[in-house]
């Protein structure tokens, strides 16, 4: 074993903080009652549902964050990073690409009830296909098709399923 401390950064740090606030909003899922009741759901069914869903892929995230840096440190264990490549792919210890994940979130939460759920959902869903592929022109078509089949599925989730009215551009 070894005595060198692990150094996590924001790949870790982000997600941990993202689970205890998903912690505590399904400790206020679980406080508006059972998820089933009489075989039927509940209001509290999906809210739990998706918190615990949360919860899985944030500790799993958190858990390759740690392996991928145990691995790194095996590589290379007295290696000295490089100060200008650190410095542009990371501020704070937080990646550019958490950074602008939470911009484009911050930019689709203003834009959903000024523009609409369908035009704001749209681009958001393409902005962050663009963020996390690559950009080759030939993606182009799938990435279209792909946000389409998103947006749509969410609309149906929402307006069919949950019966919630979502904004839109023209009312």
């Amino acid at each position: 074993m070894s005595s060198k401390r692990l150094s996590l950064g924001g790949g870790f740090y982000v997600p941990a903080v993202l689970a205890v606030i998903t912690v505590i909003y399904l400790i206020s899922a679980l406080q508006l009652g059972p998820p089933m009741k009489e075989g039927n759901m509940t209001a509290s069914f999906f809210p739990i549902l998706t918190a615990v869903l949360m919860l899985v892929a944030l500790v799993s995230a958190m858990a390759q964050d740690v392996h991928r840096t145990r691995s790194e440190e095996k590589k290379v264990p007295d290696a000295e990073p490089d100060d200008d490549a650190e410095l542009s792919k990371t501020y704070g210890g937080i990646s550019v690409g958490a950074i602008s994940v939470v911009l484009l979130t911050a930019g689709y939460l203003l834009a959903f009830d000024l523009i609409g759920y369908f035009v704001s959902t749209f681009f958001y869903v393409l902005l962050l296909m663009f963020q996390f592929g690559s950009g080759s022109a030939k993606n182009w078509l799938m990435r279209l098709v792909a946000t389409c089949a998103i947006t749509g599925a969410g609309y149906l989730l929402f307006e069919v399923f949950f019966q919630v009215r979502l904004p839109t551009l023209w009312s």
